[in-house]
């Protein structure tokens, strides 16, 4: 039996960082094995195909990287501090991938492929429980922080893909308005 010569999470950093910039389309098979240095039937073994590499890379960047900024989001603290903090964690320019993988895929696949809109679909709505129990804790009433969460669920998808084509100081004013604006009436 032969053994793998290879880190599989490894493997999907650099896939997904391909897919980050060049997006799913247009991420060839054999730059995935050009980048990783895996040869394709390992990577076949292992993921499938292209898709089964994309799915687990979502996964995998759950897992490393929103983690710790979703527990942003129970902090205590000043609303608006915590919900800025929240969005400038994902936006900031030091992070391997600025923005929100999920985001920027969901952008180009989930409206044709089914398994990347229930991922995607299963990390929103944590996103937004979340932000439903802080408004919560900060005294909103049920029926008042179920909308304001999906506000703020809409400029976190708006904010994320703003690192795309903004500048920080922009990204900042960007999140620092919408905050205002949602709470405007509520806080």
């Amino acid at each position: 039996m032969r053994y793998k010569e290879y880190n599989a999470n490894n493997v999907l950093e650099k896939s997904f960082k391909l897919f980050w910039a060049n997006g799913f389309r247009g991420t060839s098979i054999n730059e995935i094995v050009n980048v990783t240095g895996v040869n394709r039937f390992s990577l076949y073994h292992e993921f499938e195909n292209k898709k089964g590499i994309l799915y687990a890379s979502l996964n995998l960047y759950r897992d490393r990287y929103c983690q710790e900024k979703l527990d942003y989001l129970q902090k205590e603290g000043d609303l608006p501090d915590i919900l800025k903090g929240f969005y400038l964690s994902f936006i900031d320019e030091n992070n391997a991938i600025p923005g929100c993988y999920f985001i920027h895929i969901a952008t180009e696949l989930a409206d044709k492929d089914e398994k990347v809109r229930a991922i995607v679909d299963t990390y929103i709505s944590e996103v937004e429980s979340r932000l439903n129990a802080l408004l919560q804790r900060e005294g909103i009433s049920s029926e008042s922080s179920n909308l304001l969460a999906r506000h703020f669920l809409g400029l976190y998808c708006t904010a994320m893909s703003f690192c795309l084509i903004h500048t920080k100081d922009q990204r900042e004013k960007h999140v620092e308005t919408g905050i205002k604006v949602i709470l405007k009436n509520y806080v």
